[in-house]
Formats: C-alpha cells, structure tokens, sequence
C-alpha cells in the first residue's frame, strides 16, 4: 500500500524541473505540504509552477493547516513540514535540505529526498539505470548541489539497485 508523506519545497520544486511526479506517485498516494510550502513554490513565477499546480488541482499534493509551527532553527517551510508530519501522525518527510533531514530524524521522522525518489524507482524497476542516471544528471544541470563524493555513491548505489 502507497503512503502518504509531507514536503517541504525545494524537492516539490526540483521534481517540477525533472517532470518526475510520475515517479513520486509509483511510491505515494499523495503529498501534503503545509501553507508555507505552498507560498515558497509559487513565490516566483518559474516555468515547473504549471507542473505543480497539476498535480495540487489533481489532489495528489493537497495543502494542509498547520495549528502549530514548532520553533526549530530552519526556514519556515522546513519548520511547517517538520510540524505537520508531527501534527498528522506521518513519519516521513521529503526534503533535500541537510539541516532539515537531521532534525527531522531526530524526532523519528524518516526522509527521503529526490535522489532517494529516483533510486527507489530503480529498484522497483519504474525505471532502468540508464534513466536513473540521467535524471541525476539532469537534477545537477537544473542547479541541484551534489558534492562529487555523492554523486559517485548515488552511482555506486544505481548500480547495485539494478542487481
């Protein structure tokens, strides 16, 4: 059975660049992103908004109120994601923001970022590896940080999940 999971924005928006919700949706059954979520992706008009608002109009990325925004040293989105996993029960959190993920498993809320999208679709064989490949590779042309040392890893570990 697919699972409901929170997000904060900058992996909504990364997925938006890639138009990969397709492979979010291989593993979720929807995504719920808390009001400032929301404001941050569509705080400036880019081109991946369109995308996004797709998928909210499809309910599968449903906006939810948060009654109460925890005081954690992140950016307000991360803070409203954390809060609403924590407020609705869902233990995992889409993020790719390093400071976030940590605090966010150390209140036992599991993450997972776009790398970890792609690699799950990989090994449920949604993908192939010469496409996992190139959607890292894409993910990194459309400004998405990743320290040669990873990218060699994510490799390692596309190559292993194709086993």
């Amino acid at each position: 059975m697919k699972k409901e999971l929170v997000s904060n924005s900058s992996s909504l928006i990364f997925i938006g660049k890639l138009w990969i919700f397709n492979l979010l949706r291989n593993i979720y059954s929807r995504i719920l992103i808390p009001e400032p979520v929301f404001d941050e992706l569509f705080k400036f008009d880019k081109p991946e908004n369109n995308l996004i608002q797709k998928e909210i109009d499809s309910n599968f990325i449903i906006k939810q109120d948060v009654k109460n925004i925890k005081e954690v040293p992140l950016h307000i989105g991360e803070k409203a994601a954390i809060s609403l996993c924590l407020e609705k029960n869902i233990p995992l959190l889409l993020s790719d923001d390093k400071k976030a993920r940590q605090y966010a498993r150390s209140l036992s809320i599991k993450t997972i970022g776009v790398l970890g999208v792609i690699i799950k679709n990989l090994e449920l064989e949604k993908i192939n590896n010469r496409q996992a490949k190139e959607f890292v590779n894409k993910l990194i042309e459309r400004g998405y940080y990743m320290s040669p040392e990873l990218y060699s890893k994510i490799l390692e570990l596309m190559d292993e999940a194709k086993k």
